[in-house]
């Protein structure tokens, strides 16, 4: 049977007004989007400017980071994976050795497509024991990463999955929902009373699909940003810890190992450790 690729980390980071992260590398892939606001891209050794709705995938090892303009706070959809080879092989596209074969722009229909695809890898992500979780969440990573490669290919078209409903309330939920990671409580319920219409008949339906509401979604996501902030800075696990409104360093670290089964410094060291095996108990 085919080895399918894993997913480590996924969520949808806003990044800081005029904030940057210089070039680095891990020992796992990510695919990103930049949406909503431009930013310099660090790929491949060099710095490019990067519109909203630019798709980039950066390989293990391969240096990356953004730089934003003091205007730019992009928000950066991205997942963080364990890769399949023999996907690469079917799809050389993703697998180029030159990283400017390995940037996106796709259309908006394709863009909408592409983040209904995201979301539903989101919506499994809430679904840890359910039959067949790893399998699915590795489909729909390899769904999405064939909706990539098949961008430039234009026999391709008629069997873009186009078909996959995209609702942009749940889109702009969702969001809303990401943005507030970092935030006091007070902050979110004002965006939703702001920006999201109909919320208590869209939250019921939000949990149907996502498995919880809104709220409970929120604190997951909690946890999925320290394995971003674990992955992706340098920043000691007591500053992510208070980063993300956690009294206590030691608070976070129960929280964090509840979760995945490992400490924050362990997943730092070697994120692909707790999944080579499947989810930790």
């Amino acid at each position: 049977m085919a080895w399918l690729p894993r997913p480590l980390s996924w969520g949808c980071d806003l990044t800081p007004l005029g904030g940057s992260f210089p070039g680095h590398a891990h020992a796992c892939d990510e695919i990103l989007l930049v949406a909503n606001h431009g930013t310099v891209i660090r790929h491949g050794g060099r710095e490019r400017a990067a519109e909203p709705g630019t798709v980039f995938l950066f390989r293990r090892g391969e240096d990356h980071g953004y730089r934003n303009a003091a205007h730019q706070e992009p928000h950066f959809w991205l997942v963080h994976f364990q890769p399949d080879e023999a996907l690469f092989h079917d799809c050389p596209r993703l697998n180029d050795a030159d990283p400017e074969r390995r940037v996106w722009r796709p259309s908006p229909p394709q863009l909408a497509a592409w983040q209904a695809v995201f979301t539903r890898l989101m919506a499994e992500s809430m679904q840890a024991q359910s039959l067949g979780h790893a399998s699915v969440m590795s489909a729909w990573l390899r769904l999405l990463l064939v909706q990539a490669a098949r961008w430039d290919d234009a026999g391709a078209a008629a069997t873009e999955p186009t078909e996959i409903a995209v609702d942009p309330q749940f889109t702009r939920l969702w969001e809303v929902i990401n943005q507030h990671v970092e935030a006091p409580e007070a902050d979110f319920n004002g965006a939703l009373a702001r920006q999201i219409e109909n919320y208590d008949s869209l939250r019921h339906r939000f949990k149907r699909v996502y498995g919880r509401p809104p709220r409970e979604m929120l604190t997951y996501l909690r946890l999925e940003r320290a394995k971003y902030l674990l992955l992706e800075t340098t920043a000691p696990v007591g500053d992510i810890a208070a980063r993300l409104g956690y009294a206590r360093p030691a608070e976070f670290a129960r929280a964090f190992s509840r979760s995945t089964g490992y400490t924050p410094s362990a997943f730092r060291r070697d994120p692909q450790a707790g999944f080579a095996d499947g989810d930790p108990a």
